[in-house]
């Protein structure tokens, strides 16, 4: 039996948890010791943890004993200080993406582990646990939000150079009033003004990510035309794909397991003449997986677009935010919370753990050693 440790997020913005009261009421019925993080920033309020039966501290997680497993959804604070506990968490450093290096040699140098949550599968190779389905709603939304601000007018007049800044957001209340956004700026967007409908290449279709984009989309109150491709249509067609250009919004929720190859690329945007916006669900903009590489760096919640560099003459802006279900955090972190509880209890509970913290645990072994042989 180990005692769980539910820490506050370190990321700007992050309102979702890994589980809601309702799983932590069960776990401590299970015997299992719960403190909490006092947070002001979650969509769950302390008192509900409370309520619950877990111990509220105003505590860092450093201070609990090195036996507790620390729970949460994203990256931890950069520092330098070794790492010595047992972590449960979207790591975000076993793809190779940037800063992956020094997190990984806290955790060496402290003698801790991760078990990344984006890492944790069945015995049928599948995630227990993901916010995929989440991303894809929210993802597609501000796409179709990113071309009713940036497209300006009639498709055939001259673009401006400039575009005032999209709106910084927040958490919506829930996804009826994401999709009442979304379609009262599309009601109010110039580009209604001109009658051809919206063209959208959805990339990744047949996933969670592309479900969750294409529920989305289904309730949007304005003429659109979808070209739904996943694996056999993006393995078909020639790379970069020039097929992206004859659309207004390009929605990537495609699942980088490896390197493949670019979808679209500065160069190719050199032939533009139509793609408005980018919403890049997947958003690896730091891994050498990237098959996007047109941008560098995430977008945020205070900025969620950026310009894409070169393209002056049809203007393309991404969006990059990398905890897109955020802004649905109750909805979301209650589905996740849900999927991820069995698991979750029976590595807490069990002096034999399932495979999928087994598997977990030699992910990490694996990339911390190739990691430090390369340092």
């Amino acid at each position: 039996m180990q005692n769980l440790w539910l820490r506050k997020e370190d990321k700007k913005d992050e309102e979702r948890v890994p589980v809601t009261p309702r799983e932590v009421f069960d776990l401590i019925a299970s015997g299992v010791e719960v403190t909490v993080e006092r947070s002001n920033s979650r969509c769950f309020a302390d008192k509900d943890y409370e309520a619950a039966g877990a111990v509220l501290t105003d505590k860092s997680w450093q201070s609990a004993p090195l036996s507790t497993v620390v729970l949460g959804l994203k990256e931890l604070n950069e520092s330098a200080t070794p790492i010595a506990h047992t972590h449960i968490y979207f790591s975000h450093t076993f793809k190779g993406q940037d800063g992956a290096q020094h997190t990984l040699s806290r955790f060496f140098r402290g003698g801790g582990k991760i078990y990344d949550l984006e890492f944790l599968f069945d015995n049928t190779g599948k995630r227990v646990a993901a916010f995929g389905y989440w991303a894809g709603f929210v993802g597609a939304a501000l796409g179709v939000l990113g071309v009713a601000h940036f497209i300006q007018g009639n498709r055939d007049q001259v673009l401006p150079k400039s575009f005032p800044p999209f709106p910084a957001l927040r958490a919506f209340a829930d996804r009826a009033a994401l999709v009442s956004a979304v379609n009262i700026a599309i009601a109010n967007s110039p580009f209604v003004r001109n009658s051809a409908p919206l063209r959208i290449m959805l990339m990744g279709a047949l996933g969670r990510c592309g479900q969750g984009a294409k529920d989305l989309l289904e309730k949007v109150q304005f003429p659109i035309e979808i070209s739904s491709w996943d694996l056999k249509e993006f393995n078909d067609a020639d790379k970069p794909i020039l097929e992206i250009l004859k659309n207004d919004l390009f929605i990537n929720c495609v699942y980088l397991k490896e390197k493949i190859a670019p979808m679209i690329t500065r160069s190719s945007l050199a032939r533009n003449s139509r793609l408005s916006v980018i919403s890049d669900v997947s958003c690896d903009p730091s891994s050498l997986n990237n098959p996007i590489p047109v941008y560098d760096s995430v977008t945020t919640l205070e900025s969620p677009f950026i310009r894409v560099k070169g393209t002056s003459k049809f203007p393309v802006h991404v969006q990059a935010i990398d905890h897109l279900p955020t802004l649905l955090p109750r909805e979301s972190s209650e589905e996740y919370s849900a999927l991820l509880f069995p698991h979750l209890k029976n590595f807490l509970i069990s002096d034999h753990p399932t495979a999928t913290w087994v598997d977990a645990l030699t992910i990490f072994e694996k990339s911390m050693n190739d990691c430090m042989r390369s340092n």
